[in-house]
């Protein structure tokens, strides 16, 4: 079992990182090509796994709330953001993450054991919270982008 400063096996069954599981920066689930997010496809989803085979695994960096279920029945889920639904980044390339809703994110996953084996429930729950106060917030601190974030779900338009 190998170990990334940004991997972490939780359980036998259950594997966490951030980006993918051998590059922090890199999304496990989204290709940016375009500079909007778009799921990649299975192969190139278990190809960026690198041989990790948990049934569930856990992922990051995007912040957008999404499941996909993979060809070899792994549960890949990233739970989205509790406090920052939008963002725009320039590395690799410019690209924008975008929820396209003020509210925080996060997900609940169960394992439902039958006499066919085991199986992975996901649900993924939108929050509502003072919103305003937190775009207030960021907009004391300088931070219009954020704010805007906050408010809406979405980048600021150019």
């Amino acid at each position: 079992m190998r170990s990334l400063p940004f991997d972490f096996h939780v359980s036998e069954d259950v594997y966490l990182c951030h980006g993918s599981p051998t590059d922090d920066m890199i999304y496990l689930l989204e290709d940016i090509e375009t500079g909007q997010p778009i799921v990649r496809n299975d192969a190139t989803i278990l190809a960026l796994l690198d041989g990790i085979d948990n049934d569930v695994i856990l992922c990051g960096h995007t912040h957008i709330p999404r499941t996909v279920v993979l060809s070899s029945g792994q549960t890949i889920v990233n739970s989205g953001s509790v406090g920052y639904p939008a963002y725009e980044d320039d590395l690799p390339i410019i690209h924008k993450m975008q929820t396209y809703s003020p509210h925080a994110n996060y997900a609940l996953i169960k394992c439902i054991e039958t006499q066919q084996g085991k199986h992975w429930q996901t649900e993924h729950v939108r929050v509502a919270y003072d919103h305003e106060a937190a775009a207030n917030m960021a907009l004391r601190n300088g931070r219009e982008d954020w704010a805007f974030a906050l408010k809406t779900g979405r980048v600021i338009p150019v």
